[in-house]
């Protein structure tokens, strides 16, 4: 999904501002953002001036897959996965909500 995100909103165009939580997506989300070459602050971190782009994200269990929904003020990026043993594969087409 980040790479979607950094395909709308442009590679490592900005400083991402995620409010963490500590939970494994957000570890990974935060990791991923970094390869995609953005910057990753909290909203009490000061940042260097940089543009910022706020980022929320939902992860919910729905008949027995994980829904994931990435969002900006300019586009939300969802999809669902099933979870295994091994960790979480996608088990639907991404969908992309663009706001004008």
């Amino acid at each position: 999904m980040v790479s979607k995100l950094a395909e709308v909103v442009g590679p490592g165009t900005g400083t991402i501002v995620l409010k963490s939580d500590g939970t494994p997506f957000d570890e990974a989300m935060k990791s991923s953002l970094r390869g995609w070459g953005y910057a990753v602050a909290t909203p009490d971190q000061k940042t260097d001036g940089s543009k910022l782009i706020q980022l929320a994200y939902v992860v919910d269990s729905f008949e027995g897959s994980v829904l994931a929904r990435l969002s900006t003020s300019t586009v939300d990026i969802g999809r669902a996965y099933t979870v295994t043993s091994t960790g979480a594969a996608p088990s639907s087409p991404l969908s992309i909500m663009r706001r004008g």
